[in-house]
């Protein structure tokens, strides 16, 4: 994953409303765009604000059905996103007030 990708996860992740979408369709294969209305006690319109930003950030997929969408979680751009991270973690100098280094 690259630089630029990872923050746009990031920041697709870095909004609690986004979170909730995200554990919302973790639990299932696909969601109705009106169930994730229904779970968050946010305007609609802001709700679809935060799916688009998790759509561009490739986090959630949509696709057409019939005249309402289906919403699902993307699990391998989450794993990737877990192992960027976890290599930067992997590689970190610990930095600490008896670290000379730093």
């Amino acid at each position: 994953m690259t630089d630029d990708q990872m923050a746009l996860v990031a920041r697709a992740l870095a909004h609690p409303a986004r979170i909730r979408i995200v554990h919302l369709l973790a639990a299932q294969a696909a969601c109705r765009g009106h169930e994730v209305f229904s779970e968050l006690p946010l305007a609609q319109s802001t709700i679809s604000e935060h799916l688009r930003v998790l759509k561009e950030a490739g986090v959630v997929h949509a696709r057409p059905a019939g005249t309402a969408m289906d919403y699902c979680l993307v699990p391998s751009v989450l794993e990737e996103f877990r192992d960027a991270v976890g290599s930067v973690v992997t590689h970190a100098i610990d930095c600490t007030p008896e670290t000379p280094e730093c």
